[in-house]
């Protein structure tokens, strides 16, 4: 397979700093990679702007001979996996932890409560909740931090309020027992991944972010065609509420983790989409500022590139203005801003649309003398060949 031209590697450059969020990849979807050697494997990922994995080893190497590799190209082993059956036993965690700390993981993650086929019941929940306090009191008496990764098949109910999951939530310590959330497991038995996040905003230092094929058929087995991996932002997990919700809550770490066929392929284009994101929430930030300098300037020829012709634009009186009557009463100081000072932003993109809240506060001049105002303001932005324009407006009184 051809590999991916230097220019685009070079634009999927610093992921981290570009999108503000640290975005690292699941070694298991990388394995298409590491063909021709580790090493090279590693370089690859290097070049796409990695610098944190999940996973601790190399079945090519020993641990020694894999760790050097990855000091030498600046990796960073965040998490990796341990198996439920040895953290049920003190012992064999010992042993788990020890080669974690060679690896200087920071979280270890088990990705599965054993259970009798599809059958998924309240005893086999009551026994993981056990397990994980325990566990996570070793892990974190070490300096690491347990999280546990559901599958969907936690979200079953029972006999009591709200599904098994929600019991596991209440029963594990947080001192001891966090969660990694895959936003494609959580979508898989019918959950909203952004809504769980922020239903339990502290719990959730890890994502694994992948997408699911629109159409997939939902259940509560824990089980997926890997073929319905898709390109992250092509799916109906809703990967840009996700990451909106992620920095909300204060995800620490996001592993993009692809179990096709297609992983080496649709990384890279998981990557870019991530980056794109970030790209459009900038070109609008940068847009909405643009408009406050414009309003307090009354700058007839920003103003006009930067609204739709559609504009509708609501004060908090009840007066509507069309771009026209907005532009005109700025500029002739019919409505003059002295100062305006935005707080509080709020930034969602949804394709060619995009809205934003915030507070403004500032000073108009009235009959000469200055008022102070204080708003609650809703925009509705969209593109217009390539640029975003205002297209709606609405203020009420922040009170």
């Amino acid at each position: 397979m051809k590999w991916l031209s230097t220019t685009l590697l070079c634009c999927l450059f610093s992921i981290t700093t570009s999108i503000g969020q640290n975005i690292g990849i699941q070694m298991g979807s990388a394995r298409a990679y590491m063909e021709n050697g580790v090493e090279e494997g590693l370089i690859k990922l290097k070049e796409m702007g990695i610098k944190y994995i999940e996973g601790a080893g190399s079945r090519q190497m020993s641990n020694a001979e894999y760790k050097k590799l990855l000091d030498k190209h600046g990796f960073d082993v965040v998490a990796a996996g341990v198996n439920f059956d040895q953290i049920a036993n003190t012992d064999s965690t010992k042993a788990l932890i020890q080669n974690l700390k060679f690896f200087d993981v920071e979280y270890a993650v088990c990705y599965w409560i054993p259970h009798d086929g599809d059958n998924f019941v309240f005893a086999d929940m009551e026994k993981a909740v056990s397990v994980f306090n325990k566990a996570g009191k070793q892990f974190a008496d070490a300096g690491i931090s347990f999280v546990y990764h559901p599958h969907g098949y936690e979200f079953r109910p029972y006999i009591g309020p709200g599904t098994m999951f929600d019991y596991m939530m209440e029963k594990t310590d947080p001192m001891y027992v966090n969660f990694q959330i895959d936003v494609f497991w959580i979508r898989n038995p019918g959950q909203n991944p952004a809504a769980l996040m922020r239903k339990y905003p502290t719990r959730f230092p890890l994502t694994h972010l992948k997408d699911r094929m629109i159409g997939s058929v939902d259940n509560q087995n824990g089980r997926q065609d890997k073929e319905r991996n898709v390109v992250l932002g092509l799916g109906d997990v809703n990967i840009a509420e996700v990451m909106k919700a992620s920095k909300e809550i204060g995800v620490k770490y996001h592993f993009i983790e692809d179990e096709s066929s297609r992983a080496m392929v649709q990384v890279p284009q998981s990557l870019a989409y991530l980056k794109s994101l970030n790209y459009e929430t900038q070109a609008l930030e940068y847009s909405v500022e643009a408009l406050r300098r414009a309003m307090v300037n009354g700058d007839s020829l920003a103003l006009r590139s930067l609204t739709s012709e559609r504009l509708t634009y609501g004060h908090s009186s009840g007066k509507i203005e069309d771009r026209e009557s907005f532009v005109t009463s700025l500029v002739t100081k019919t409505s003059d801003f002295e100062s305006i000072t935005l707080s509080d932003q709020e930034v969602s993109v949804e394709g060619d649309v995009a809205w934003v809240r915030h507070i403004l506060k500032g000073t108009t001049i009235e009959t000469g003398k200055p008022s102070p105002v204080n708003l609650k303001i809703l925009l509705i932005w969209t593109k217009e060949g390539g640029i975003w324009k205002l297209l709606a407006r609405q203020a009420v009184r922040n009170t």
